[in-house]
């Protein structure tokens, strides 16, 4: 009969146990109260402070007016290296208010063959990274090592920085360089979405090549395509002769300076080998400046007249006219006369280039005398004579 009355009743009893249950969580999820605290209603200047301390939850009634203030009433130890939220200058406004303390511990960073051991609240990895004072670069990951055998010295726990390598690669005619976690070269075409099917692309390694720090490898892609890149367009120079400034002497007066261009071309590849190769288009983006230079032609001349340089550089006086006439026309006496707009020829006589006059002086760039030593042979050698060089002269206006 009892049994058959407890089983009528045993919902009303189940219920009774759920409802039991539920009060005694919320009451355990309630904070601690400091033994011999009231919670009763605050005084003026009184507040409830909730200390969350190592998992454990002390709630006190204080008049304290900063969280130092509250720790060391409440007779709570800390160090240095915990972190306290919020900071110890902090002032208590809130009627119920929370402090949060993280306790330091013995930490090993490992970043390749550098151990260092810290001592940290921190929990996120990265900020362990950053507390042991090691820079995280790109792509590097932190691991979380588990062996007991690498603990040392007394570290609770253990976090090693895996080093991203450097990838360096040219994809389509592009210098490239990534840091990647990759093992291998076809992990690192997968990361980076770049198709390894040959008949699309070239690549200069094998896919099972193994990734080291520093490797070099390069992407071209099969057959006809274009490409743009900047170059330079060289400046030119512009001189001028200054009779004021001493032969030999150079200045430059205004400075040159080179352009850019875009010039764009169609090549075509075969297993990157470049099989042909033509220009599209040149967009100027930066025209060059022409460089502006002064040259001098300044020298000490010696003595006497064209009749007197001739005699002395052993040319007969019968030949006189005709040697006046030509220096005349192709340099007007002028010793250092430089074709700088047409072929570079120099002296009295135009000599191209100017220096084969050096086989009659080493003062050949500056010394009438030693030019017309030359001019001389030059004449006799070529034409027979000044009086045949002169009619080749009037035939061509050039000798």
């Amino acid at each position: 009969m009892r049994f058959r009355n407890i089983r009528k009743n045993l919902p009303v009893l189940i219920l009774g146990f759920i409802i039991l249950g539920l009060s005694f969580c919320a009451i355990s999820q309630k904070s601690i109260f400091a033994e011999g605290v009231d919670s009763g209603e605050l005084s003026e200047g009184e507040h409830f402070v909730t200390i969350h301390n190592d998992g454990e939850d002390v709630t006190i009634r204080t008049n304290a007016q900063t969280v130092s203030e509250v720790l060391e009433r409440a007779g709570v130890q800390y160090e240095a290296e915990d972190i306290i939220e919020p900071s110890l200058d902090e002032d208590i406004t809130e009627t119920d208010f929370n402090i949060n303390i993280y306790h330091a511990r013995d930490v090993m960073v490992k970043d390749g063959a550098v151990r260092k051991y810290i001592r940290t609240a921190a929990s996120n990895p990265e900020e362990i990274i950053k507390a042991a004072q090691i820079e995280i670069l790109p792509a590097d990951i932190i691991e979380i090592v588990e062996q007991d055998s690498f603990l040392e010295a007394g570290a609770t726990s253990a976090y090693e920085l895996v080093r991203a390598k450097t990838i360096n690669f040219t994809l389509y005619g592009q210098q490239l360089s990534v840091r990647s976690q990759a093992e291998t070269i076809g992990d690192f075409l997968k990361e980076q979405n770049i198709e390894s099917d040959p008949e699309v692309n070239w690549i200069s390694l094998a896919e099972d090549t193994r990734v080291y720090d520093g490797i070099e490898f390069k992407v071209y892609m099969q057959g006809k395509q274009t490409f743009s890149q900047e170059e330079e367009i060289p400046f030119t120079e512009k001189t001028t002769q200054d009779f004021d400034m001493p032969s030999g002497k150079s200045e430059i007066t205004k400075a040159g300076q080179n352009g850019r261009k875009m010039v764009t071309y169609e090549i075509e590849l075969y297993n990157g080998e470049e099989i042909s190769r033509q220009v599209i288009s040149e967009i100027i983006t930066q025209e060059p400046v022409q460089q502006e230079r002064r040259v001098g032609i300044k020298s000490t001349l010696p003595s006497g007249s064209h009749e007197d340089w001739m005699a002395a550089a052993g040319i007969s006086s019968s030949d006189y006219g005709y040697v006046e006439y030509i220096i005349s026309r192709e340099s007007g006496w002028s010793p250092m006369k430089y074709n700088y707009g047409g072929s570079g020829a120099y002296g009295l006589c135009q000599a191209l280039p100017g220096s084969k006059m050096a086989s009659a002086g080493s003062d050949w760039k500056t010394n009438p005398i030693t030019q017309l030593r030359w001019c001389s042979s030059y004449a006799t050698r070529k034409y027979g004579s000044w009086s045949g060089a002169y009619r080749f002269w009037i035939n061509n206006h050039w000798w």
